[in-house]
């Protein structure tokens, strides 16, 4: 449900060491709260409405008839028994809601109404009943211990104002009112903070699509875990989440050094209604989750629209004199690029920055189809990746930055006397042709932020500092 966005907003495979943490931390403004409580006024004017109210029936002499009756006249029969039956609530204002957060105990939600109640006296006729009604309930996010977050109502008060009572054809007469009223207000008493906890309990069937598990892409998944409770204090309150990944539905260890991460106190645009930060170590497992899940791999043919033009022992010949000397014939290449290690990520200001090193084997295509190793080169290469928010998913494309370093692993043609630096430019256009425009496909799908139902992030805008980024952004309810 939409409040709990608010009250609660990708190596080596799975052993039984704990996966260190890509720590996240959503920052919920008051602004935020606020708004988001807004979206709930139907839910509890419906919740108050549905409130059951019982008959009652009390033996004792009420009403105009009382001792010795009207005018002289016996007792009727209001005299011995008060039945008031068929109450309900027929109209209920739409509520007032205020929110205030309050430190060490979370979020302090104030709900004001107005009921309209009916009900009839038996063989007197029908009785209105109109009352102000206010709820203040004390909430409380925890989680279970799978991660999972809960909210909880920690301490509940109602208060009812003045009951204004209007009685068809007996009038006002004070031994009935009093008795009306007391009915009313035990009921309500009770049932008003049962009604608003009920609602807010009732969040928590949703609460698992906040932290679910989420694909990116065929193979590669994702889920978010809340390790501790929410930090609440006078401005906002923050919420931590780890991320954990799934390759083949398998999960993703990462290397230990992970370091401890709070978002700071002025991070991200303080007029936006949610910042959230995104330590170093999130994209190092975003990036390294990838590589688990071969999205760093590629095969390239000579059939490639792209770059097949480019895939010859010609072309190649050209560069290197040695493989035109072994192959005097223009035969078709295939080239495979590899990455076993894990990339290394950086972010500094305004830049995210992940270096990584495949190899690059290339083969030749025989006119048997036999296929023969031609030669093997190691490369290094920065990316530059760039990040955006589209669609409640944070979105990454990545592109070359500086010149690669090529390193000559093997060959099948013997010694080259040449630089392998001479292939820098026919391996650039591989990469930017071909390589990166794979992964970029890949990567489009992009990662899934913690979200809910109905509600939608906008106006987002990225920043990226030392260290770790924040995205910066307003809520919008959709029906």
């Amino acid at each position: 449900m939409k409040l709990l966005f608010i009250t609660a907003l990708l190596i080596v495979w799975i052993s039984p060491m704990r996966s260190t943490p890509c720590k996240t931390v959503v920052r919920v403004k008051q602004e935020a709260m606020e708004y988001a409580c807004q979206t709930q006024k139907r839910s509890l004017q419906n919740a108050f409405g549905l409130i059951p109210i019982p008959s009652v029936i009390e033996k004792k002499e009420v009403g105009i008839f009382a001792n010795g009756g009207l005018l002289g006249m016996g007792k009727s029969i209001l005299g011995n028994v008060l039945n008031l039956a068929g109450i309900k609530i027929f109209n209920v204002q739409l509520p007032e809601i205020n929110v205030k957060f309050m430190p060490k105990v979370g979020v302090q939600v104030s709900v004001d109404t107005n009921l309209h109640i009916s009900g009839r006296i038996v063989l007197a006729g029908e009785i209105t009943l109109k009352l102000g009604a206010g709820v203040i309930a004390d909430l409380k996010v925890t989680r279970t211990a799978k991660g999972f977050p809960i909210v909880e109502v920690s301490a509940c008060k109602s208060i009812l104002g003045g009951i204004q009572v209007t009685a068809g054809g007996i009038g006002f007469v004070p031994g009935v009112v009093d008795a009306i009223k007391g009915h009313i207000q035990a009921i309500l008493s009770d049932r008003l903070c049962v009604s608003v906890s009920n609602v807010f309990l009732g969040f928590n069937a949703n609460l698992g699509l906040l932290v679910g598990a989420r694909p990116i892409g065929s193979d590669l998944g994702m889920q978010y875990i809340m390790p501790t409770p929410p930090v609440v204090n006078q401005d906002y309150m923050d919420m931590d989440m780890n991320v954990e990944y799934t390759v083949h539905e398998k999960v993703v260890d990462f290397p230990t050094g992970s370091k401890d991460f709070t978002l700071p106190p002025g991070a991200g645009d303080q007029n936006s209604m949610v910042n959230m930060g995104f330590s170093q170590d999130f994209f190092f497992s975003l990036f390294t989750a990838f590589q688990t899940s071969e999205g760093f791999n590629l095969e390239i043919s000579s059939s490639s629209a792209s770059v097949g033009s480019y895939l010859t022992t010609s072309i190649l010949g050209s560069h290197i004199p040695e493989i035109s000397w072994k192959y005097s014939q223009s035969l078709p290449v295939k080239i495979n690029i590899v990455l076993s290690q894990t990339p290394v990520v950086t972010l500094k200001s305004n830049q995210l920055l992940v270096q990584i090193s495949p190899y690059v084997e290339m083969f030749v295509v025989m006119p048997n189809l036999r296929i023969q190793h031609l030669m093997t080169i190691n490369v290094g290469a920065t990316l530059l990746a760039k990040l955006d928010v589209k669609g409640g998913k944070l979105q990454t494309s990545v592109s070359l930055q500086g010149d690669l370093n090529l390193v000559m692993a093997s060959s099948s043609f013997g010694k080259c006397s040449c630089n392998p630096s001479l292939l820098a430019g026919y391996m650039r256009t591989v990469f930017e042709k071909a390589y990166l425009l794979q992964i970029n496909a890949d990567l489009s799908v992009g990662v899934s932020l913690p979200s809910l139902p109905n509600v939608q992030l906008i106006h987002e805008v990225m920043e990226v500092k030392e260290d770790y980024a924040v995205m910066s952004c307003d809520l919008q309810y959709v029906k």
